[in-house]
């Protein structure tokens, strides 16, 4: 085939970061005319003229209308060569081995169908999960192929979830972006006003600032507003710690708190290495804070590990997380943070566990506080045990023996 020159729109730097980052699961948060169209038709071009197999879909015809139009605009040039197959009902176009198929996925059984090396799921928030979990996610199997996830919020819907699992990753699989309407530079002021001219203010934070506003499940308000603190060098003062245990999927979480002003002064967060070793660490956080009692989750392999520390002289309480005593542990730090009676670190992984955590209720009106599945709530067991312990510090203080103080205090 003739060497066809084929244009492509500029992208502002935040797309351009998005197309260039290695990550095979890229989650895209961005307000309305931000240039959430053009980067989704844009990757897919960029992957069909590599000969790779691309599904683009999103929620409306109209939507994928304009999909459409984008991609057999940009490769106009090459329709009137033999070598571009264009099907206009299908919404198909193939080159050698790529192929675009646009599609609407309302229905997510519409969208089944062959292997693809690329989906493109836009306005995601709108569709349903299966679009990606039960659909989506197999068609990828064969080739390991790339997800993109680009939307404006809807609340805190799955979209948000994934949205935190991406931001979660350490990996490197996954990746999350957030940009506003008003990061797109190619914008005009007088397009933002007319946009924005009805809006409510909660209008404005979804649709301009791309926020995740609360939905019917949240837990945790004022996350933001409360999670401010910088992480702290050691100094004098009274403190307390909580602790989640965990050995390979999950997180082992200690976090400590300054007891008097009730700030979050510190954390430290590890998985993947053996019982012997977290309690080392343990012990090294023990060592620089001194607090006056560490409140740690003895369930399941928390009550070995818990014992071991005692006896290592460390001031350790046992809390077992149970039905009974869930709620009113989770509920005491939801209070604290409607209060404002506690500073939690500026930390991402913090406030997006927190900002995720869900209560549901059972059949018997009993409260259930988790995670969303596929998400962790590590950082928030440990600051709730940690908030427990600052509340009751007076009844749960424990005095190591003394010979043990000095190997610790000298």
């Amino acid at each position: 085939m003739p060497s066809i020159e084929i244009t492509l729109p500029r992208l502002h730097p935040l797309q351009r970061e998005v197309v260039n980052h290695p990550a095979s699961r890229k989650v895209v948060c961005a307000g309305r005319r931000s240039g959430k169209t053009t980067l989704a038709a844009y990757m897919a071009v960029g992957a069909f003229l590599q000969g790779k197999r691309v599904l683009l879909s999103s929620t409306s015809q109209d939507q994928a209308d304009v999909f459409w139009e984008y991609v057999t605009t940009w490769l106009s040039p090459l329709l009137a060569t033999p070598h571009l197959y264009k099907h206009e009902v299908k919404r198909l176009l193939r080159l050698g081995r790529g192929q675009i198929w646009v599609k609407t996925g309302r229905n997510p059984d519409a969208l089944r169908g062959g292997a693809a090396d690329l989906l493109v799921l836009d306005e995601c928030a709108y569709l349903d999960p299966d679009a990606w979990r039960k659909v989506g996610a197999p068609m990828l199997a064969d080739s390991d192929g790339e997800a993109v996830f680009i939307s404006t919020p809807v609340r805190r819907n799955w979209f948000f979830e994934l949205y935190q699992q991406a931001r979660q990753d350490e990996t490197g699989r996954w990746r999350a972006w957030h940009f506003t309407t008003h990061a797109n530079p190619y914008l005009p002021q007088s397009a933002l006003d007319a946009l924005t001219a009805d809006m409510t203010r909660e209008d404005y934070q979804q649709e301009i600032e791309a926020q995740f506003l609360e939905g019917q499940g949240s837990v945790f308000r004022r996350v933001e507003e409360r999670c401010t603190a910088p992480r702290r060098a050691p100094y004098a003062g009274r403190f307390v710690a909580g602790l989640d245990w965990a050995q390979t999927r999950d997180y082992t979480v200690i976090v400590v708190l300054d007891a008097d002003t009730r700030v979050q002064v510190d954390m430290d967060r590890f998985n993947g290495v053996d019982w012997a070793l977290q309690r080392g660490r343990v012990r090294t956080m023990f060592e620089k804070w001194r607090p006056e009692v560490i409140v740690a989750e003895s369930n399941s392999v928390g009550s070995p590990n818990v014992e071991a520390l005692q006896r290592e002289g460390l001031p350790v309480e046992a809390f077992e997380t149970t039905a009974i005593s869930k709620p009113p542990l989770i509920e005491s730090l939801v209070l604290a943070f409607e209060r404002g009676e506690i500073t939690a670190l500026d930390d991402d992984v913090i406030k997006g566990e927190l900002v995720a955590y869900e209560r549901r209720v059972t059949p018997s009106g009993r409260s259930q506080y988790s995670a969303p599945e596929g998400l962790r709530d590590d950082c928030v067991i440990a600051l709730a045990l940690a908030w427990h312990g600052v509340v009751n510090r007076r009844a749960l203080v424990i005095e190591p023996a003394p010979a043990l103080v000095r190997d610790y205090r000298g």
